[in-house]
């Protein structure tokens, strides 16, 4: 442990005290005195900002070199002595003086943003909240079309035993036509059913909440290009209507596989785009946003 600062014998002369400033032996010394018990400093520590004693500073200038004539001492001639040192009092810090509150730090967006600086969705997010809905929706209309997806299957299993019993005397072209005339039969419905659901899904979510469950999850949201806040019943439907007529054109033959390659440019319009919109986004004239970090 660290001896306090303060006044103790001196260890090369036992007629006098040295000050210890806590680290080092100082060079101030003062003759050991016999003061009261309430006035001695011996082993106590002592305010370093204290005024000292005049004995415990040695002489500016040896005896007889003085340069100010004989009786005025180190003062110059026409000025009063120098007031003695007095201890600093601890205190509150003066007016104006105190520390203020912690600097705060605005949140800057990188990259594009809306007409009011909200950063716009990364195109990873968007894909990863597609996801989700489109797990969230396919469980939804799987279990509303389970009638027609049983009778599938069922039909499917059948065929495929008959056609593994023994050779057929059909030809393939007929075999073809049987096969597309039953999964139309069956995967319209499925189809129409999943189309439903989408719309319905996306529509009631974004006028409520302004994004569905997958961008609720990845935290951004839908919103006017102008102005900011949860879309209209018109204003959902026309951004949603893209993906209902791609989805109902898609089962039909040849025209199908032309929706297919426009649903697919849509979804990767925002990778060239200022705005990060996809093709139904211009349509309904909306981008998506990150929402704000909470403060």
């Amino acid at each position: 442990m660290t001896q306090p600062s303060g006044w103790y014998d001196d260890p090369s002369d036992p007629s006098r005290l040295r000050y210890w400033d806590g680290i080092l032996w100082t060079e101030r010394t003062v003759p050991k005195q016999s003061p009261t018990a309430s006035a001695s400093t011996i082993g106590h520590a002592v305010d370093p900002y204290a005024a000292a004693p005049p004995s415990a500073y040695p002489p500016a200038y040896p005896p007889g070199q003085s340069p100010y004539p004989p009786g005025q001492g180190s003062t110059p001639p026409g000025q009063a002595p120098y007031p003695p040192m007095t201890p600093t009092p601890y205190g509150q810090p003066p007016a104006g003086r105190d520390y203020g509150a912690a600097p705060t730090y605005q949140w800057r967006p990188m990259g594009p943003t809306t007409s009011d600086g909200t950063p716009l969705a990364q195109w990873w997010q968007r894909l990863l909240a597609s996801m989700i809905d489109g797990i969230v929706v396919t469980i939804v209309g799987g279990i509303l079309a389970f009638p027609w997806l049983r009778d599938f299957f069922v039909w499917y299993f059948d065929f495929v035993q008959k056609s593994a019993a023994g050779p057929s005397t059909t030809d393939i072209t007929s075999i073809f036509s049987e096969i597309s005339t039953e999964m139309a039969r069956f995967l319209l419905p499925i189809t129409l059913i999943q189309a439903l659901v989408a719309f319905i899904y996306h529509v009631t979510f974004l006028t409520r909440n302004g994004a569905s469950l997958g961008k609720m999850a990845l935290g951004i949201r839908v919103r006017r290009t102008g102005r900011p806040g949860r879309l209209t019943l018109l204003d959902a439907a026309r951004r949603q209507a893209l993906q209902l007529v791609l989805t109902l054109v898609g089962v039909v033959p040849i025209v199908g596989s032309i929706a297919g390659l426009v649903s697919y440019l849509d979804q990767a319009w925002l990778l060239w785009d200022p705005r990060r919109q996809c093709l139904h986004d211009k349509i309904a004239d909306t981008v998506v946003e990150q929402k704000p970090p909470r403060r």
